[in-house]
């Protein structure tokens, strides 16, 4: 009965320390206004950048650089997920969310853009821009 009672404590005291570890790490929450920036963040912290859009225009903002963020200083959480303004009315705008966790030293530039999906030739120009150089430290 003590084993259990011992284990137990030592269970709750990892768990504990696991919430605690989850603690530490900040959440940078980027939006228009820190659009050409450089945001300095530490390893295990999170880029969150909100960008505001109405998806019912067909429009969505989407990240054209880098191609690939494989081998980068962050990882990819989410990307473009979009939360409707619970306005009651259709049509309503809302934010579209990107979500990074920095896993190792170095820069990446992220480059996203406002545009229809279908709409990717070089004459149509996207009708918004976003860009921030994420820098972990």
């Amino acid at each position: 009965m003590r084993t259990v009672r011992v284990l137990a404590a030592f269970g709750l005291a990892i768990a504990f320390a696991a919430v605690l570890a989850g603690c530490m790490f900040a959440t940078l929450r980027l939006m228009p206004p820190d659009d050409g920036t450089i945001q300095p963040i530490s390893i295990g912290d999170r880029v969150e950048i909100r960008l505001p859009g109405n998806a019912t225009t067909g429009y969505t903002w989407v990240r054209t650089s880098p191609e690939s963020l494989d081998g980068s200083p962050i990882d990819i959480l989410r990307e473009a997920e979009y939360d409707a303004v619970d306005s009651g009315l259709a049509g309503s705008p809302g934010h579209f969310t990107f979500e990074y966790r920095a896993v190792r030293q170095g820069t990446v530039t992220l480059e996203m853009v406002y545009r229809r999906p279908w709409q990717e030739t070089p004459d149509d120009e996207p009708i918004d821009s976003f860009s921030v150089v994420i820098w972990v430290k």
